[in-house]
């Protein structure tokens, strides 16, 4: 879903905008830099939200092993010590990567490296925070790849990517967020659909933990005397 469009959405419930109406980019402009906030704070409870990128990394050297990472602006600690390691030849900060991509315009799977890939594969790729390398085993003069970050830097225009659950979540955490900014008073209807949603997407991100319990409790092991015991 598009940056913008997620902001328009969140408008329409604090009833800022009617149907059919879009934000003014100045509105929008704003209401991303709460958005930029909101995800870093979902993060901090494993509820990830992605920015989806398609990126295309020319392939200068033919075959060959191609890195890509990104390494922080400032190449030096306060202490002085300057990073030397190695340049990506593609600086982008990736959190994940989609299988399907294409070399040279034809649509191939990348396969992650294991040692078992198999035959007849194009294009591998290996896993080295913050670094991936993707090994082009055929010929070629670039490879586009769709890749996933964590959204730290985004703007109106920005794809992003969630399972269908989060969406209501988001919509209306977002409003909850930027009714100030509109000078908007959040109904006791929208705080409970929105501490609702919360709650639902909470639990269902939720693994259960199971414990072996060494105490026969609701197991049935026979029967004696007309009972189970």
């Amino acid at each position: 879903m598009k940056v913008s469009k997620l902001v328009d959405l969140a408008l329409k419930q604090l009833g800022v905008l009617a149907a059919g109406e879009n934000a003014k980019s100045d509105e929008v402009a704003d209401a991303v830099d709460s958005l930029r906030g909101l995800l870093a704070q979902w993060a901090t409870d494993r509820l990830f939200v992605y920015k989806a990128q398609t990126v295309v990394m020319p392939l200068t050297r033919g075959k060959g092993a191609y890195l890509v990472g990104s390494i922080d602006e400032c190449c030096c600690d306060q202490n002085d010590n300057c990073y030397t390691g190695p340049i990506p030849d593609l600086d982008i900060d990736i959190s994940l990567v989609a299988e399907k991509a294409w070399l040279d315009d034809c649509e191939i799977k990348l396969i992650r490296d294991l040692n078992n890939t198999g035959i007849n594969i194009k294009v591998t790729y290996q896993e080295d925070k913050p670094f991936w390398t993707f090994n082009v085993l055929d010929d070629a003069q670039n490879l586009k790849i769709k890749v996933y970050s964590l959204p730290s830097d985004i703007c109106a225009t920005d794809e992003l990517t969630f399972p269908d659950k989060y969406q209501r979540a988001l919509i209306l955490s977002l409003a909850l967020e930027i009714a100030p900014m509109f000078a908007v008073e959040p109904s006791a209807l929208l705080l409970r659909n929105q501490n609702s949603a919360i709650d639902l997407l909470k639990r269902s991100n939720s693994t259960p933990t199971y414990a072996k319990n060494d105490l026969p409790v609701g197991i049935c092991r026979g029967w004696h005397y007309g009972r189970y015991y």
